[in-house]
């Protein structure tokens, strides 16, 4: 455990709150939290101690409810497959606010590029097992949402990392649902087949060319056609072939299943990165598709043991 001189004033709150395991080290910190790996007091148990962030000043505008939202949808989850949290603690002061959730040393990309066999491309039993995960954490988040959807709600286009954003998206479409998270579940599949993202835009004009590229531009599609009329756009894109067949090359399972991809998982990638949302398919077929019941068993992958 850090020095006490060393620790900062969130650190030490944690330490004065008896309810909230003690902190052993800064793990993490991104745009809505803090996160530090600690302690379970009662269990001994390691877990996770994130502080949400907040952008305005709580007492001049009470407590955000983008805040409240993502902590009773968190609390509403309950799935093998989605980071539980254990409870909430408020600090001293509203904007003291602290999750207690499980804890998990390495993320997905931390594994690809330093977990255990980083340097080779995963075995295909391994990516299957993930992507059974992923798809099925996010057909229950899905069910979650389709609670709060509401026919008249305007949603906002500026969503989800550039890399992982959906075609649709970039073009400011604003009426969307789950099919936007499908399309970014297939950028990591792809992700995991190369171990490295294969959409890499370094601004919104540059990710379109590079999705049209990969996948071909969509110049006979009727929705497309409908969204540039809604528009007004009268850009004419270059037109592309898809190039997803080379760029992801199918190939037969080996008996050590460390083939690059079959038939079956070519088709799945396929129609998660459809252009059409609306052909798109959803977590929920996907998890149906022949690629989990065809070809090598599933196999944790080396960095969960």
């Amino acid at each position: 455990m850090p020095k006490a001189d060393r620790w900062s004033s969130d650190e030490e709150e944690i330490v004065l709150l008896s309810l909230l395991p003690k902190p052993i080290s800064h793990l993490d910190e991104g745009t809505y939290g803090v996160v530090w790996k600690a302690r379970d007091n009662a269990t001994q148990e390691i877990v996770a101690i994130k502080q949400i962030k907040f952008d305005s000043d709580m007492t001049k505008e009470g407590f955000p409810i983008s805040a409240l939202r993502e902590i009773g949808v968190l609390l509403s989850l309950s799935h093998e497959s989605i980071v539980s949290v254990r409870e909430m603690v408020v600090g001293s002061t509203p904007d003291k606010v602290f999750m207690v959730m499980d804890c998990f040393e390495m993320d997905l990309q931390a594994a690809m590029k330093k977990g255990p066999g980083a340097s080779t491309p995963f075995a295909q039993s391994e990516v299957k097992y993930m992507m059974r995960q992923i798809l099925s954490a996010m057909a229950h988040v899905t069910s979650i949402a389709r609670k709060y959807e509401h026919p008249a709600r305007n949603m906002t286009q500026m969503v989800v990392t550039l890399w992982y954003r959906a075609p649709e998206l970039l073009f400011s479409e604003s009426c969307y649902g789950p099919e936007i998270d499908t399309w970014s579940i297939g950028c990591i599949f792809g992700e995991l087949l190369i171990k490295e993202a294969i959409l890499k835009g370094t601004g919104e004009l540059d990710q379109i060319q590079k999705i049209f590229k990969l996948l071909g531009t969509p110049t006979d599609d009727e929705y497309w056609e409908q969204l540039w009329s809604k528009q007004g756009s009268t850009f004419k894109w270059k037109n592309n072939d898809s190039d997803l067949a080379r760029t992801f090359a199918v190939n037969s399972f080996s008996a050590t299943g460390q083939s690059y991809l079959s038939p079956d998982g070519f088709d799945l990638l396929s129609r998660l990165l459809s252009l059409n949302p609306k052909k798109r398919i959803t977590a929920e077929d996907a998890l149906r598709h022949s690629y989990f019941s065809c070809g090598v068993t599933e196999q944790v992958p080396m960095f969960y043991v």
